[in-house]
């Protein structure tokens, strides 16, 4: 049986880790609102360039490039003919620390599922955090590769970390004639609880079609090949900031739930040694009561 020593020490260790939790989460909240903020702030122009982009697919897909003969540069980012089937690209987001339940383990047991249905292909992993790099670090599996890593950089997410994985993932597209590039991340849904995303992010594949318009409806200048070349790397770099920012709203969110959940259960154990600690000193003093008696006897005999 544990001393009461013992256990007043247990007892000491779990409030001091259950503080340690509270601070965590409420740094947690703290955070959030201002991660949900830029969020929200980043959709509506992510949203109004995919919409851009999509009105003009139908002029860009028949439009060429001079020097050109297989397929147009505009039109790779839409059919991607050019590409190596055998050669695919993935983008792959988690967090920089563990302390947040099941966040970071649904990504990678996302990721790892993928690269097995995609066994025999080389495949270019784009990574973002700490965990998703020390994972498919430690893998050694034959055609994969970390074409660019990214860790150190939650919740500090800012357009210039978009900029450079939006960069390296465009430049490896062409350069390496990749067939596809697929992200996988945590999108925030709310505060309680996040969803697993798995999307192909090029050659873009837009659900919803827009309304199409007659040709003489728009003039462009200096040309829609050139408008095409600012908007498509624009396009790119502020969807993958807005991807970034709901990964790390959901981070934080899921965290702070971890680290609540946490503090609750330090506190029902807490409470559960108080009790064990009451029962073992009752029953110290009960033996000691006993032992008095018995000596009386002992003496009266």
């Amino acid at each position: 049986m544990e001393s009461l020593r013992d256990i007043r020490q247990n007892i000491k260790a779990i409030k001091s880790t259950q503080q340690i939790m509270q601070t965590m989460k409420m740094i947690s909240s703290a955070r959030i609102r201002k991660a949900q903020d830029a969020m929200t702030a980043a959709r509506p122009f992510a949203q109004k360039m995919l919409q851009m982009v999509d009105d003009l697919k139908t002029d860009i897909l028949t439009m060429s490039d001079d020097g050109d003969t297989a397929e147009s540069w505009s039109s790779r980012f839409f059919v991607n003919k050019t590409g190596n089937p055998q050669k695919i690209g993935l983008i792959c987001i988690t967090g920089d620390k563990g302390l947040a339940g099941s966040f970071n383990a649904v990504v990678l047991r996302r990721v790892l599922q993928f690269l097995k249905e995609n066994q025999g292909k080389e495949i270019s992993v784009f990574v973002i955090g700490k965990k998703g790099r020390d994972f498919l670090a430690r893998l050694k599996m034959p055609g994969l590769k970390i074409a660019y890593e990214s860790v150190g950089i939650f919740p500090k997410v800012t357009y210039a970390h978009a900029e450079l994985l939006g960069e390296a993932v465009m430049k490896a597209f062409f350069t390496e004639q990749l067939g596809s590039v697929t992200l996988i991340y945590n999108d925030f849904k709310s505060m309680a609880s996040q969803n697993l995303v798995e999307e192909k992010v090029l050659p873009f594949a837009f659900e919803a079609p827009v309304n199409r318009r007659e040709e003489s409806d728009f003039a462009f200048e200096p040309g829609l090949k050139e408008i095409f070349r600012i908007l498509v790397p624009r396009l790119f770099k502020a969807n993958m900031y807005r991807i970034l920012l709901e990964s790390q709203a959901a981070n934080l969110a899921a965290t702070m739930n971890a680290m609540d959940a946490a503090s609750k259960n330090a506190g029902e154990l807490v409470t559960a040694l108080g009790l064990k600690l009451n029962k073992v000193r009752q029953a110290g003093i009960t033996n000691e009561i006993l032992d008095i008696v018995n000596g009386a006897e002992a003496l009266n005999s």
